[in-house]
């Protein structure tokens, strides 16, 4: 992701995107940690990451449903049909979605800062 995708999806810049994982454990990972802080030190570290905030990761808001329903459409039945409709889709996706879902998660962020203030 780090060393292939940003650079293909931000194509000024890629070395300035935040990184943001969620709680999952290979995220949390010691390894991960030590990984994305020699190749990737802009990331958000994990003590910051706020909890339950599905709304905040463009994959929970904005990518999975279309790539659900992409693949739903699909009847795959091994591993080497699944790994080939995969790649079909990763190679088909149109990049302004997750383009344009990356740059309003700033925006969604200071909502969700904003409300936090008022409760």
């Amino acid at each position: 992701m780090v060393k292939k995708d940003i650079p293909r999806l931000y194509l000024k810049n890629p070395q300035d995107v935040m990184v943001h994982f969620d709680s999952a454990k290979s995220h949390v990972a010691i390894l991960t940690q030590n990984w994305m802080e020699a190749n990737h030190p802009n990331y958000i570290l994990h003590y910051h990451w706020m909890a339950n905030s599905p709304d905040l990761a463009p994959l929970d808001y904005a990518i999975n449903e279309i790539l659900k329903k992409i693949l739903g459409e699909r009847k795959v039945t091994t591993i080497a049909g699944l790994s080939k409709v995969l790649q079909g889709v990763c190679a088909d996706f149109n990049l302004g979605i997750i383009r344009r879902s990356l740059s309003s998660r700033e925006s969604r962020v200071q909502k969700m800062l904003d409300k936090k203030e008022i409760m």
